[in-house]
């Protein structure tokens, strides 16, 4: 990976409980050609951050999990 790239991979290695640097880090994949990886890190967040009876909540779920099968 580029220098940028693994220096954001850093800061979310670094900051576990912390959404901003996975955010950041998704906008640079969807910028350099990995719009797939950058949805599902969202996707993970919007997850994490809501409630099973949230609304998006349960399609969000299902959305990761279709990105998971298609791209491991």
């Amino acid at each position: 990976p580029d220098p940028t790239q693994a220096a954001l991979y850093q800061a979310v290695l670094e900051n576990p409980d912390d959404d901003l640097p996975r955010l950041v880090y998704a906008d640079y994949l969807d910028e350099h050609g990995d719009p797939a990886r950058a949805e599902f890190i969202r996707l993970q967040c919007h997850v994490a951050a809501t409630n099973p009876w949230d609304e998006g909540h349960a399609d969000a779920l299902v959305r990761s999990e279709v990105l998971y099968q298609r791209h491991k």
